[in-house]
């Protein structure tokens, strides 16, 4: 009978589910599962067409000049003549700029993922100059919650978790130095070729550096089923993993589908599938490497190896004193030994090995002989010196060096690598022949690679790849990285499958803005600030969401982008959001990951409630990633699953998300916050002013009549509600805050 992993084959499912792509059959297994077969079999090489070669994203990458328009007077940068050039060919107009309280929440949003406070809003409102908006895009490109909101993105792609997922679901006590790595590199605007060369390759390229070291987390964040017995299995379903990833991450390529066999769709063979597996060949988890000053490390060593030592050799002389003796005490129980046993015992203490001194300490455990027995067994004189020796080994053990901390990655375990199998058909049991290192041969001649030496113990295979990947040639890495950010400004990307750039991929809606942006971004030093800057200075980003009823007819998906995109946050925007205006946002950065309370009935191994109750509300990105639970109040929102890469969230209205904002306890605890926060700052303030200050600190902008009117009379509701339970008139203010938290603007940004 086959034997397939359940939980392995649900989540290749979903993954190729997703992406539209064929489903593999990675571990399945033949009658003979717990046997591995090497197979005389050497595949075919395909050769690919010219057509399957001339697809769209496989060619290089040009450098358009951006397009005249008859409206010069819309352009605020070649974005728009791009953009504008289509819609005029359509005879499309674009939509009104958005108003200035509209824009402030909107770019706030964007690059920071919080909203604008009261201060930042009157101070842009009342700033006339000409270049305001372009002023207040570069504060917020400086600030430190920059850096904050553009890494959660980037641990959305990267299958960011901090344990290990399956039945286990160990915690990863380190995975946090990844994540601060990435919000460090973001607001330091590291280049991006760096960025993915640092991720790939740290170890290789900077080696004895912890923050390179740090980076490449990136490939140490696989689901890891520990308890799987199929020796081998784990190391091929961990490099399927990264294979994966890094295709999809960086070249927006399905590759999985040519795990089994030749891709049915796009010019993959299967060949190139473990050729560019194989470039991670090496690759091996180390989660000890120590992390600190080189002079700091090199002293712990050198401690830590002296302790070693004396500790080492106080233990060996309390061996050689014990020995003579354990022949007596083991004597009574000699008929349970085993023969392996028996022979250590025989042999003379002058002789007996190490494995052997071993094997006798573990039968005396087994066997339940005491230390003590064999103390009291000794002359006098051996007592007296064991007793003084225990006594100094007591006194080594206090000088006991600590630890330094220590950072999770990935190395190469040596200047080779273990051979990487074709497996036919995807079987791990059936391996067919070996394959080298080499590069995708659709966009390479380089089927197999020869590295440089790195001069230290790894295989330079990632270090090409790095190479290959950042060179300014390369048909997709520049391409990908664009469209993803485009998506998270616009609401879609330019080529809507952000992760599939191949032939079952939608093709770019406006190609020459995406070759545009990309050969701009490379000849710009790969500056990801620069490309935010550019595309959120744009009139095409500038303006409002509400379209025209030609576009809501012709365009109702909005590919021209004649309009800007209504959106809803992201999980961790609407919980900060709550925060933010309750006015107990916890700024706090970096550090441990914080673990706050679950909901009662959430029972969760490993999960230990941070005993700093102001660490509950820290930002979001802050909070520890556990695999198999996500929290409640996220999850409703749609926070993603982190066994698999996800380049665009879901994004649902569902009754959960209600229920999170009426009746959880973190929102009713927020809405008192909020109350409180506006009782202190206005404690003379008629209804009517706190009401403006909860409208502009919850959505940007005053109330309009209207508004303030069925405010008014929700407040002359609660009010008699109150005072018919001898209340004060102030007690309103918790529920009043609460309605406004549950209005659709709080989680919406036009």
């Amino acid at each position: 009978m086959r034997s397939i992993d359940i939980s392995r084959a649900f989540i290749w499912l979903a993954a190729c589910c997703s992406f539209g792509m064929a489903v593999p059959c990675p571990i399945i297994a033949d009658d003979d599962f717990h046997q591995t077969k090497k197979v005389n079999v050497v595949t075919p090489e395909p050769t690919w067409t010219s057509e399957q070669k001339g697809h769209w994203s496989f060619q290089p990458v040009k450098s358009p000049t951006p397009p005249k328009v008859k409206k010069e007077s819309w352009i605020r940068n070649p974005i728009d003549r791009f953009t504008l050039s289509q819609m005029e060919s359509m005879e499309f107009k674009p939509a009104p700029q958005a108003t200035k309280s509209t824009l402030i929440r909107r770019v706030t949003f964007d690059l920071t993922g919080l909203p604008p406070t009261p201060a930042e809003i009157d101070s842009f409102l009342a700033d006339n100059r000409s270049d305001a908006y372009e002023r207040l895009v570069e504060s917020l490109l400086n600030r430190e919650s920059y850096g904050e909101r553009w890494a959660r993105w980037w641990l959305d792609l990267a299958r960011f978790a901090e344990s290990d997922g399956f039945k286990a679901d160990v915690n990863r006590p380190n995975a946090w130095r990844y994540r601060d790595w990435v919000i460090q590199a973001m607001n330091s605007n590291m280049p991006y070729d760096k960025f993915i060369a640092m991720q790939l390759a740290g170890d290789e390229l900077e080696p004895n550096r912890p923050d390179s070291f740090i980076a490449t987390g990136l490939n140490r964040h696989y689901p890891f089923e520990d308890n799987n017995m199929v020796p081998g299995l784990n190391r091929q379903l961990i490099l399927d993993d990264i294979a994966d990833t890094n295709a999809s991450l960086f070249m927006g390529l399905t590759v999985a589908c040519a795990r089994c066999h030749d891709h049915k769709f796009d010019p993959i063979s299967q060949k190139d599938y473990y050729r560019f597996q194989a470039l991670f060949g090496g690759l091996a988890p180390k989660d000890d490497y120590p992390v600190g000053d080189p002079v700091e490390v090199a002293l712990n060593s050198t401690i830590q190896s002296e302790f070693s030592v004396r500790k080492a050799s106080l233990e060996k002389a309390l061996t050689n004193i014990e020995q003579p003796y354990w022949t007596t005490v083991l004597e009574p129980v000699r008929s349970r030994m085993s023969s392996t046993t028996l022979k250590a015992l025989e042999t003379s203490p002058s002789k007996r090995t190490d494995l052997q001194v071993t094997t006798i300490r573990n039968a005396m455990k087994t066997l339940k002989v005491s230390s003590e027995s064999v103390v009291a067994a000794m002359t006098p004189a051996d007592r007296q010196a064991w007793t003084e020796m225990k006594t100094g080994l007591g006194n080594v053990e206090k000088t006991k060096p600590s630890p330094l901390p220590v950072a999770s990655g990935m190395t190469d375990t040596g200047r080779t690598a273990d051979p990487i199998h074709l497996l036919l058909k995807g079987n791990f049991h059936r391996q067919a022949e070996v394959i080298e290192p080499g590069l995708l041969s659709v966009l390479s001649d380089k089927k197999q690679i020869k590295p440089n030496s790195t001069g230290h113990a790894t295989t330079g295979t990632r270090t090409a790849l790095v190479e290959w990947l950042t060179s300014p040639g390369h048909p997709l890495t520049s391409r990908v990285v664009v469209n993803r950010i485009w998506q998270q400004h616009f609401g879609r990307g330019i080529v809507t499958t952000t992760s599939d750039f191949g032939t079952q991929g939608m093709e770019p809606s406006h190609p020459e803005l995406l070759d545009w942006l990309a050969s701009n971004f490379v000849s710009n030093s790969w500056s990801m600030k620069d490309l935010h800057r550019l595309m959120v200075t744009s009139s095409t980003y500038q303006q409002s969401s509400t379209p025209s009823n030609q576009a809501s007819q012709d365009d109702p998906d909005n590919m021209l982008f004649s309009h800007q995109m209504r959106r809803r946050l992201d999980a961790e925007m609407v919980r900060d959001s709550v925060l933010a205006v309750s006015g107990r946002l916890n700024p706090a950065t970096g550090g441990p990951s914080v673990m706050s309370p679950l909901p009662a009935g959430i029972d969760v191994k490993d999960w230990v409630v941070d005993k700093d109750a102001s660490n509950h509300r820290r930002r979001s990105v802050y909070m520890f990633v556990k695999r198999n639970i996500k929290h409640p109040f996220l999850e409703a929102f749609d926070y993603p699953d982190s066994n698999l890469t996800c380049p665009e969230r879901l994004v649902s209205i569902n009754a959960p998300q209600a229920l999170m904002l009426l009746n959880s306890d973190f929102a009713l605890d927020e809405s008192k916050a909020l109350a409180e926060r506006l009782l202190r700052n206005e404690p003379n303030a008629s209804d009517s002013e706190r009401f403006k200050s909860l409208w502009k600190l919850c959505f940007g902008r005053t109330p309009t009549e209207p508004e303030l009117s069925r405010l008014q009379e929700l407040a002359a509701t609660l009010r008699s509600q109150r005072e018919s339970l001898g209340q004060s008139p102030s007690a309103i203010w918790p529920d009043v805050c609460h309605v406004v938290l549950n209005l659709n603007e709080f989680v919406f940004v036009d």
